[in-house]
């Protein structure tokens, strides 16, 4: 397996897998200067992607943004690869992500990897706010995170607030053109 940063790759698998909007890995991608797209290739064939980005709050963090691996490629490693490869080029001190409670998949992946599992609902109410700016995570259940806790992450909002902005509320609202 070989995995490349490749923008445009990424975006078309991530648009053809992923079961939801994609205008946010759009605008995070083209309106954050410290976000990539990597590709994972089996034998020449793309088989899976991931977007992400390094965000600073109380703490530096990568967030997993999205993870896609084509069907026939799942449980081979693809995505642990490409996490794998997301947390050796972001050197981030915080990995997040951000998931479904019913995506067992992406639970067990993330899980496996060493994340412990939040759920939005339980965490206090500044920490959620700003973690759910730092992940633009609204549409999930669940908070996945690796070398700290929610509170030692989300006590400060630092930079995930102009993130939020640029990268999640301005394509919900329709004011970002792609």
């Amino acid at each position: 397996m070989h995995i490349a940063e490749d923008l445009e790759k990424a975006l078309e698998l991530v648009g053809r897998l992923y079961e939801g909007p994609t205008k946010y890995a759009k605008a995070v991608l083209r309106r954050w200067p410290r976000a990539w797209a990597a590709v994972a290739y089996v034998g020449g064939e793309a088989a899976g992607a991931e977007v992400y980005y390094a965000v600073t709050l109380a703490r530096d963090a990568c967030v997993h943004y999205y993870v896609v691996v084509e069907p026939k490629f799942r449980r081979r490693g693809v995505a642990t690869a490409l996490v794998r490869y997301v947390e050796e080029k972001c050197r981030g001190a915080v990995y997040m992500a951000t998931t479904t409670e019913d995506n067992a998949a992406a639970v067990g992946l993330f899980t496996r990897l060493g994340y412990s599992v939040y759920r939005w609902g339980d965490l206090p109410r500044r920490i959620r706010e700003n973690l759910l700016k730092a992940t633009c995570g609204y549409d999930d259940d669940i908070l996945l995170i690796k070398g700290a806790s929610p509170a030692d992450v989300g006590k400060e909002l630092g930079e995930a607030g102009e993130l939020w902005k640029e990268t999640c509320l301005k394509p919900y609202l329709g004011v970002w053109s792609q």
